[in-house]
């Protein structure tokens, strides 16, 4: 299961997310999969940003401080619900037919 155990701004435009996979790093490939989600939602609710993987354990958001809201930081926890649980989230986690 996919934890967030810390976040902090890396610069004025980076926000890291600390993530956990049964207790170690997340490894790259499930936080790719969690910045795919999260940049979907993105797009869906017309923010702007982007999601990807800074390193092993860290999920980046790209996007100015300025234009970043809290619903930045809820969109990576929606994401991690969808792997996490994808029967429990189909509309996010399931591409479009």
């Amino acid at each position: 299961m996919l934890k967030v155990k810390g976040m902090r701004d890396a610069s004025p435009g980076k926000r890291l997310f600390v993530i956990e996979k049964d207790g170690e790093p997340a490894p790259p490939e499930d936080l790719e999969r969690v910045a795919a989600i999260a940049g979907r939602l993105l797009g869906e609710n017309e923010l702007p940003g982007e999601f990807g993987v800074f390193d092993v354990g860290l999920l980046v958001l790209n996007v100015r401080v300025s234009e970043r809201t809290f619903f930045h930081d809820g969109i990576v926890f929606a994401a991690l619900d969808a792997v996490n649980n994808p029967e429990k989230n189909p509309t996010i986690s399931q591409p479009a037919v």
